[in-house]
């Protein structure tokens, strides 16, 4: 006989519509850059897996089904297999993660659902540097981090005023920025070379003039 859960296992808590909102906004922020590098279908349908779960918490309506769900999944790595020849790679890797934020929400049922959503949400913030680290994309990611850190301490807290949990993120992101700060300093930053797209090595070292030249030496 199994032990009933208790009422404050984030697993057993109903995630609310208040932390939802917070949720659904703080992912939409933290995908709004790649919307403009991904493909037009790809954000349409993240956006309408965004929707779809709010949607379903306003009306009381179900959640849709885990078969679904994979159907939707499994449908859209097929699209991106054919936009980009490849599921793997920063494009084609990021915009899949961007997609399974929304698939997860139409899972969230519960507060620890919604953490790791929000956890999902931390790692795309990152994600963004990949392809540019300028100011306005910074502010933008930090306007995101700030907005996710006070979504997780409302799932902690429900019935805590928000602009306490505001004040809470404030302060620990305020906490934690000496830190930031002296890895910006210390730590070695990343290389524009790394922005690049990405080529495929082997092609490409395949086709250099050199080996050309042996390849037809070879054929001769």
């Amino acid at each position: 006989m199994s032990a009933a859960a208790h009422p404050l296992d984030p697993g057993a808590r109903a995630v609310g519509t208040r932390e939802l909102a917070w949720l659904i906004g703080s992912l939409v922020l933290v995908a709004a850059p790649h919307a403009l590098r991904a493909p037009v279908w790809l954000t349409v349908l993240t956006l309408c897996l965004f929707g779809w779960r709010f949607w379903c918490t306003l009306n009381g309506a179900p959640l849709p089904s885990r078969w679904l769900v994979i159907g939707v999944a499994v449908a859209a790595m097929l699209g991106v297999w054919i936009e980009y020849r490849t599921l793997f790679g920063r494009a084609p890797g990021i915009v899949l993660l961007a997609l399974f934020a929304g698939l997860k929400l139409l899972e969230t049922r519960t507060q620890r659902d919604a953490a790791l959503a929000a956890f999902l949400g931390f790692f795309l913030i990152v994600t963004n540097f990949l392809y540019t680290q300028s100011i306005p994309s910074a502010a933008l990611m930090g306007v995101a981090l700030f907005a996710l850190t006070a979504t997780l301490i409302g799932l902690g807290a429900p019935q805590r005023p928000y602009r306490a949990n505001l004040r809470t993120a404030g302060l620990l992101l305020a906490h934690a920025a000496p830190a930031a700060l002296v890895l910006f300093l210390l730590f070695p930053r990343v290389q524009k070379r790394s922005t690049a797209p990405y080529v495929n090595t082997a092609s490409a070292s395949w086709s250099s003039p050199k080996i050309t030249s042996t390849r037809r030496a070879l054929m001769n």
